[in-house]
């Protein structure tokens, strides 16, 4: 009879499909905990996500985005510029003419996309996201004038596996140079604020991080309305005038709501836009972060790590031992 010699290690994955399933879910761990910004679901591919529901247009004019576009639905865009787009147009549906290109002295650098499914599935997962958050009930928050936050004070729960510091807004008021909000916190904390339910929100004056916490660490959650037929939610105005009255800096999501920006600029990230018209005009900028990539370390040598580590178990219960 021959004996097998059975490792703890081998005791503790007996079969092949069970090894394959550590594997993987380490693996996945070894990828999801290189970073610390919000989980987007492909949403961090972009600047700027417009819902497009009942074939709505995205409008923009004279403005610069320094990321990715996507249109979902069967929405369309026109670009009247001149205006430079350094980054991507991507279409969820299939090429129907639905994009016009005004001016000749328009700039894409990454073209038009049709038939992207990375759009749609984005989308779905802000959406989801946001009707999450304003299900979750935060630590009550006036934000009126000069004021800061401190993202650890905020209620936490667990979002998509990630701990998020949450606040719901009982009034809101965000106007010019006299209106600042700070939110302080580390490179660690996310930080969600829920406006919904407190009329259209308008953001006219600045929006300051300090302590190490960024834009793709903090959501503005314009939530309520209808997620099945994106209506009904409160709109969203960004207005700086340029820069000059602050900087408007986060994920701003307003997935039901009407979403227009004037002369503003941006520094995150524009999700939503309910089914309306979506207009990015006069002069406005928006800068994506950019999508966060796994720390080579962890990704590389962590998954080869885990990799080798198993390969030595399944060795180990295939050397056999004589016997009797």
């Amino acid at each position: 009879m021959r004996v097998f010699e059975v490792t703890p290690a081998a005791r503790w994955i007996p079969t092949a499909a069970a090894r394959l399933s550590a594997f993987l879910a380490l693996t996945a761990l070894a990828c999801g905990s290189a970073w610390a910004q919000f989980n987007l679901g492909g949403g961090q591919n972009y600047g700027v996500l417009f819902q497009g529901y009942s074939g709505n247009t995205l409008q923009i004019t004279n403005v610069t985005i320094n990321g990715n576009v996507g249109v979902g639905n069967n929405g369309k865009m026109t670009d009247s510029g001149p205006s430079t787009i350094n980054g991507r147009i991507d279409f969820s549906a299939g090429n129907t003419n639905q994009f016009s290109n005004n001016n000749g002295s328009n700039v894409i650098t990454g073209g038009v996309n049709y038939g992207v499914s990375g759009v749609t599935n984005a989308l779905n997962w802000v959406n989801s996201l946001s009707q999450t958050l304003n299900g979750d009930a935060g630590t009550s928050v006036a934000i009126n004038g000069i004021q800061t936050i401190n993202a650890s004070s905020g209620s936490v729960f667990s979002v998509n596996g990630q701990s998020v510091h949450v606040f719901d807004a009982s009034s809101f008021n965000n106007n010019g140079t006299s209106d600042v909000l700070t939110i302080n916190g580390s490179s660690s904390d996310l930080v969600a604020i829920n406006l919904g339910g407190l009329g259209n929100i308008q953001f006219h004056g600045g929006i300051v991080f300090t302590g190490g916490i960024s834009a793709d660490h903090v959501i503005f959650n314009i939530g309520g309305g209808n997620y099945s037929t994106y209506s009904g939610g409160y709109s969203l105005d960004i207005q700086n005038n340029g820069g000059v009255d602050g900087l408007a800096q986060g994920i701003f999501l307003d997935p039901n709501g009407a979403i227009s920006t004037d002369n503003s600029i941006i520094e995150g990230r524009l999700f939503g836009g309910d089914s309306h018209d979506f207009q990015f005009v006069s002069g406005g900028h928006i800068n994506a972060p950019p999508a966060p990539t796994p720390e080579p370390f962890t990704l590389g040598l962590g998954v080869a790590g885990i990799f080798m580590a198993f390969r030595r178990v399944s060795h180990a219960r295939a050397r056999r031992l004589p016997g009797a």
